[in-house]
């Protein structure tokens, strides 16, 4: 990604972002599964989980300057969709990209990964 992505002020994952980095994420778990290693791993990263609706399947937090929520659905038996939609209001301050980055790898080593935007993963 180049500089001008990084200077974005707002961020969100789908599946056919043109960033494969960028691009929703499919897991093999339960979506209060999910849901609820996400809200530990928020805290555990120093940021404020303000709300969760597991009903809706959103977990809003903020962490320093920027503020995000994230989206877990399941969409069939054995996939659950993980999307992210993060914001910060000043030009420069923390790379949303990266922490979108780093909170897919992390569930990544948790769950099993089934897809990356429209493209299934091997198993």
């Amino acid at each position: 990604m180049g500089l001008l992505d990084k200077l974005q002020t707002h961020i969100e994952t789908k599946d056919t972002h043109k960033h494969e980095s960028l691009q929703t994420r499919y897991y093999a778990a339960s979506p209060i599964s999910i849901l609820q290693w996400l809200e530990g791993q928020i805290q555990s990263n120093g940021q404020t989980v303000r709300r969760i609706d597991s009903n809706r399947g959103e977990l809003s937090f903020i962490g320093e300057g920027w503020d995000g929520l994230i989206t877990i659905v399941q969409v069939d038996g054995g996939r659950t969709a993980v999307d992210f939609t993060l914001n910060r209001e000043q030009r420069f301050g923390a790379d949303l990209a990266q922490i979108v980055s780093n909170y897919y790898e992390a569930l990544t080593k948790q769950f099993p990964l089934r897809a990356i935007g429209n493209k299934s993963v091997e198993r």
